[in-house]
């Protein structure tokens, strides 16, 4: 079989050994290194390497034609890794607010801070439990709406989460020897993968309005 077109965002092509490519036809597994692919190293935030990877009847092999299946693989895997990112920054947060004093006082017990640290808690346990659903469903073959909630928060409410840990953080949280601006680079990462919060709010939208 011969894939021809263009995928974007496409994380270490380079270095697999072969690729997923969904097409119109169904799931055909390429080489990146056969003639016909070409890979163009594409800027990411947390500087994981990132390839646009273009297709020029590119040899390939068919091997099954649910693509809306491997869709929801695919976000419930990243739905996975968005969980351990906002479980990471909201324990680094803690630990931070916990141990840091002002005026005497950890920084925990403000409640200002409190009730800031308890947002980023709200929005980690969401996706926690989102993704949990969304990889027991996809695990059972099972279409469901939860991968697009699942999506909406990684795109929404993840960076913004991690935004309000940098902020609770102060100065600390931007030093790149600290590993809290590797969080909110890959939660940048992760956004933008799933298409953005528009996208993913239109999506949730309107999977509500035909139920």
């Amino acid at each position: 079989m011969r894939v021809t077109g263009t995928k974007i965002a496409v994380a270490y092509a380079e270095q697999a050994y072969r690729i997923l490519v969904p097409t119109s036809a169904g799931i055909v597994l390429v080489d990146p290194k056969s003639d016909g692919v070409r890979l163009t190293r594409t800027p990411s935030s947390s500087g994981d390497p990132e390839y646009v990877v273009e297709f020029d009847s590119a040899p390939g092999e068919f091997i099954g034609d649910d693509v809306a299946g491997l869709y929801r693989i695919a976000l419930a895997s990243i739905g996975a890794v968005a969980d351990g990112i906002a479980a990471g920054a909201a324990e680094l947060t803690a630990s931070h607010l916990g141990s840091r004093h002002q005026f005497g006082k950890p920084l925990a017990t403000f409640q200002a801070v409190a009730g800031e640290i308890a947002d980023v808690y709200v929005t980690a346990r969401t996706i926690h439990v989102a993704a949990v659903s969304a990889v027991w469903q996809a695990s059972q073959r099972r279409e469901a709406d939860d991968t697009d909630v699942l999506a909406y928060w990684i795109a929404a409410e993840l960076p913004a989460a991690m935004q309000m840990c940098h902020h609770l953080h102060g100065g600390i949280g931007v030093d790149v020897t600290y590993p809290m601006h590797r969080y909110y680079s890959a939660a940048k990462d992760l956004a933008r993968l799933v298409g953005g919060s528009s996208y993913r709010l239109d999506l949730v939208g309107a999977a509500c309005s035909s139920n």
